[in-house]
């Protein structure tokens, strides 16, 4: 997902895309653990999307609490 589109999302659906994301991961990293997954670079783009997630949830707390 786009950065720009995260930063349009509220902090409750940013919480929702984040559960999301990590249950992909770790489905991902399950699959690769078994010899399954045949794109690896899915992995890092999949940690990539859960930290911009968890860096904009962060933002916007500090600003809303700021």
């Amino acid at each position: 997902m786009d950065v720009k589109e995260l930063r349009k999302l509220e902090i409750g659906e940013l919480n929702k895309k984040l559960a999301e994301a990590l249950k992909e991961l770790s489905k991902l990293t399950y699959e690769a653990s078994l010899g399954k997954l045949k794109d690896t670079s899915k992995l890092k783009k999949g940690r990539g999307d859960v930290s911009r997630m968890l860096t904009i949830i962060k933002e916007k707390e500090i600003l809303k609490n700021g």
